[in-house]
């Protein structure tokens, strides 16, 4: 009785799971054949990646000589299995090809070189996460401010320049430096500076750089390029005024649309020094936040002292 049982048991198994393979059965001992459309379902992709697969010899297939189909084993499933865990490390099909014939040893040593390729760019995600948590604050606080303002010490930063007024800074070197500038440091910012003594002549034109916070250096570990680069140059932690400004997105190229809401902020600027009984002491630095969106919005930094 529980041989005929299990019998059934059995042939309702073979049943459910032709319906995905071929089964054969060879001296007592279960094969279990896929046709390439049965393979791709079961591993979730398509026919192409299977044939791309075989082409780069990952994969042999049987080929039936009756019918002309390819059949592929439990084997090739564990096979391909592994290769899509290798492709989402990052591994390129290159270097899984390079196994091939490869010891153990060897292969660890492959591994491990990836494996470090992976721990330096989690690194770099964690620096691009904390700039981008850095960024939505700034955004959100220049959002509360309105046309407020609040005074707090500015954090000690470095800074590079590109233009001053209308001149593009281009030395050969200053160059060097700003790319090696942008791609080292992961958490910079774009920024106009005004320096004080170009605002008392009346010249309102920006000089434009790039800008990251010294304490992103010291996580980096880049202070000896940033302490050794006479283009590199450093604005120190001091009381200062923040206030925020924004007009809309279209206006980013043209200075002559932006000047009546810059004049505004001055206005509102004035105002609050005048009330608070605060001078301006310092090169005023704008962080630009970003014109992707409806507005461009500014945030300003203001070094100020009671007169």
């Amino acid at each position: 009785m529980f041989f005929i049982f299990f019998l059934c048991i059995r042939s309702e198994f073979f049943f459910m799971f032709s319906l995905f393979c071929d089964i054969i059965v060879k001296r007592g001992v279960i094969f279990v054949k896929y046709k390439t459309n049965d393979l791709a379902k079961v591993l979730g992709v398509t026919t192409n990646t299977i044939r791309r697969y075989e082409k780069n010899g990952y994969i042999t297939p049987d080929k039936s000589v009756e019918s002309g189909y390819r059949s592929y084993t439990q084997g090739d499933i564990i096979k391909i299995g592994l290769i899509r865990l290798l492709r989402k490390c990052g591994f390129t099909h290159q270097e899984i090809e390079s196994f091939e014939g490869k010891s153990d040893t060897e292969i660890i040593e492959i591994a491990q070189i990836k494996l470090n390729e992976l721990d330096e760019k989690i690194q770099r995600l964690k620096f691009l996460r904390h700039w981008l948590k850095d960024n939505i604050q700034m955004i959100d606080v220049c959002k509360n401010l309105g046309e407020g303002f609040t005074v707090m010490d500015c954090p000690p930063v470095y800074y590079v320049l590109y233009s001053e007024g209308e001149k593009l800074l281009s030395e050969k070197e200053r160059l060097k430096t700003i790319s090696d500038f942008m791609y080292a440091a992961p958490e910079v910012q774009s920024i106009m500076y005004y320096r004080q003594e170009d605002l008392k002549k009346g010249n309102i034109l920006p000089n434009l750089g790039w800008v990251i916070k010294e304490m992103d250096i010291d996580r980096v570990g880049l202070h000896e390029m940033f302490e050794n680069d006479k283009y590199i140059l450093y604005y120190p932690m001091q009381k200062c005024v923040y206030g925020s400004f924004s007009y809309p997105s279209e206006f980013i190229n043209d200075f002559n649309k932006q000047t009546p809401y810059a004049e505004d902020f001055k206005r509102r600027k004035e105002k609050f020094l005048k009330e608070n009984n605060f001078c301006e002491s310092g090169d005023i630095m704008m962080f630009f936040m970003g014109a992707l969106g409806k507005y461009a919005d500014w945030m300003v930094c203001i070094p100020v002292k009671e007169k």
